[in-house]
């Protein structure tokens, strides 16, 4: 390339940077324009907005209270309506509810509420007035409700028969569609009851019908108790006598008949009239107390519950008042039905606790009658164990028939049935003290048997009463046989008692563990006492041949003849034989233990006499009644009915 081309080709390059200059000098001073009318702009447009902003909050106040010109005509539109309301509802209410349609009565109380709700915000006294209609159509509403919410549940509140089902859950109460709607109507009422301050007095209404029905369906529990004791009572108890003192002589009544007369009819657990009445009432609270929950709203079921149940179990208690009463005046053998009723009440108190969180007075009530049957009780089993160490006065002298003596017949059956609540009394005896009967009396060494093994246990100490009492009847028996006139029938009275008591022990052993349910009373007292009424048994019999001996008292007599041996023997024979058919010997064994003993102890003797005389003369041949064989037959027949 030449040095021209080159210089040209700069000139044109310097050029076009000049145009380049001047074309962005151009640009700067139009960016800079623009930027002023950009500024100039903005001045406005905030100027703008000063402007506009008055009117465009105006517009907004002018917005909003048109709204509220809107709702406040809507407002007042409705609020017009309400004072309609009464009149409107007036037929609808004071015709009361359709039982098979209750939904629209409720309706209608509903908007008659709202409506005493909106006339309430009105100072006017035309919203006044309209309120007072108002609110006496809800008063009669309300009280159409209540009535047939009252006549709902009296339709099957007519009282049951509640010993007819098993359990809680087998008690009738309301099928399941009343029972649905009831519960409605219920809560219902408390509701606008509370919102309009009517006073309905739900509560009240449902107690007064089921606290009557309660009543009807134990009262029979209550007829039975009381009939019992009006039965059963024993008058003629002194004045002021004290059956438990030592020093009561046996013109008391009741210890008059324990001694004297072999009762027949003995308590059987379970069928005192009060014993039921206490299962059945609380069958029935507890099926109430379900039924107030699934009916009565929970704000208010406890308390309608405890005051549906308060007079019936006031009704309760107060028999249980009566029937303790009786229990203290009444023969030692109503101890059984006594522990019988102790035992449930004390099963059941926690129940009752629990049933009805007893009140003061209730819970007084309740442990006033454990309490006087925890006293009596256990004055009872002492004065037992007296009457026995001391039974014989005036007027309960044993019968001169030398049979199983009424006391030993009943002291006996009685401990038969007491040991059934053997878990009951160790419990009672326990905070006693071993030996509490014992105290205050100063019985016969004889009488008293070892202390309880164990002092600190209930069985043991109940055992330890068991053997006082046997010991104690074993001497009573001693007794009673030195009150019989003849010696003969001193020991068939000491035989038939002795075997009898033995039987009774020997009968109830079981030979079971201690602490088995299955003991019997000779289980628990233990096989010495068995043997030593077998010993006694075998002692008397003793005596009992030697009786019978006596009979032949004439044969070693030198100074007679054989035939007046005979005379006399016979004459004997006969007073004997005749003496023995008055007597009451029922046991077949003592019967047959008898005979043999008799027979055993004149037949050898009388053949023997024969053989040693063998006279022939008319004299003795006229006095030999009897053969040995005739002997035999009629000491076989002595006992016969």
């Amino acid at each position: 390339m030449t040095a021209d081309n080159y210089l040209y080709d700069d000139a044109e390059e310097e050029a076009e940077l000049e145009f380049l200059r001047e074309s962005l000098e151009q640009m700067d001073n139009l960016a800079d324009k623009t930027t002023q009318l950009l500024k100039v702009f903005d001045i406005r447009l905030k100027n703008l907005g000063r402007i506009i902003a008055p009117i465009y909050k105006s517009t907004q106040k002018l917005t909003r209270l048109y709204d509220n010109i809107e709702i406040t005509m809507s407002s007042l539109d409705d609020t017009l309506l309400f004072f309609n309301v009464a009149k409107d509802e007036a037929d609808t209410i004071r015709s009361g509810p359709d039982e098979n349609e209750l939904l629209p009565y409720l309706d209608s109380i509903n908007r008659l509420k709202d409506a005493s709700d909106a006339l309430k915000q009105l100072d006017l006294d035309s919203a006044s007035q309209s309120r007072q209609e108002i609110y006496e159509l809800l008063r009669i509403g309300l009280g159409n409700l209540s009535q047939l919410f009252s006549q709902w549940l009296k339709q099957h509140s007519g009282g049951i028969d509640p010993a007819a089902y098993h359990s809680v859950a087998d008690v009738p109460t309301f099928p399941t569609d009343t029972e649905k709607l009831l519960s409605m109507l219920a809560t219902y009422l408390n509701l606008v009851n509370d919102e309009v301050s009517y006073d309905l007095k739900l509560t009240k209404t449902y107690a007064g019908i089921r606290t009557r029905h309660l009543q009807k369906s134990l009262a029979q529990f209550g007829d039975m108790s009381n009939g019992y004791i009006r039965t059963n009572s024993f008058d003629g108890q002194l004045p002021g006598q004290n059956r438990y003192s030592e020093a009561a002589s046996r013109s008391n009544p009741s210890e008059v008949r324990f001694c004297t007369i072999r009762n027949e009819h003995w308590y059987e657990p379970g069928t005192s009239p009060f014993a039921q009445y206490t299962l059945n009432i609380v069958k029935l609270f507890q099926a109430e107390r379900d039924l107030v929950r699934r009916i009565m709203p929970t704000v208010i079921s406890q308390e309608t519950f405890l005051t549906t149940a308060d007079r019936p179990f006031e009704t309760y208690i107060g028999t249980g008042e009566k029937m303790v009463s009786f229990f203290l005046s009444s023969p030692l053998y109503e101890v059984l039905q006594a522990l019988d009723v102790y035992g449930y009440l004390l099963e059941n108190d926690s129940v009752f606790d629990s049933l009805l969180s007893l009140r003061q007075r209730q819970h007084n009530g309740m442990a006033k009658l454990l309490s006087r049957l925890q006293l009596h009780l256990s004055k009872s089993f002492t004065a037992l164990i007296n009457l026995i160490r001391s039974p014989f006065k005036d007027d309960t002298v044993p019968k001169q028939t030398g049979g199983v003596h009424e006391l030993v017949y009943n002291t006996l059956t009685f401990l038969a049935y007491v040991i059934i609540y053997k878990d009951l009394l160790t419990n009672l005896f326990l905070p006693l003290g071993d030996g509490h009967w014992n105290q205050g009396s100063l019985p016969d060494a004889s009488n008293v048997s070892q202390y309880a093994s164990d002092p600190s246990d209930g069985l043991s100490i109940f055992q330890h009463y068991l053997r006082d009492v046997v010991e104690a009847l074993s001497h009573m028996i001693e007794q009673g046989g030195k009150q019989m006139k003849r010696p003969a029938l001193q020991f068939v009275f000491l035989i038939n008692n002795h075997n009898y008591l033995a039987r009774a022990l020997r009968d109830a052993m079981y030979a079971g563990d201690e602490h088995s349910q299955s003991l019997g009373l000779g289980d628990l007292v233990g096989r010495s006492a068995l043997g030593r009424s077998e010993s006694q048994i075998e002692r008397s019999r003793k005596g009992y041949v030697a009786t019978w001996k006596a009979v032949m008292s004439s044969f070693p007599a030198a100074s007679l003849s054989p035939a007046e041996k005979l005379n006399m023997f016979n004459q004997g024979l006969d007073d004997m034989v005749r003496s023995q058919k008055a007597y009451e010997i029922f046991d077949s064994d003592v019967r047959a233990m008898l005979i043999s003993d008799a027979t055993e102890a004149v037949v050898p003797g009388y053949e023997t006499f024969l053989r040693q005389n063998n006279d022939r003369s008319p004299e003795f041949t006229r006095a030999m009644k009897y053969t040995p064989r005739d002997i035999q037959r009629k000491i076989g027949a002595m006992l016969d009915d």
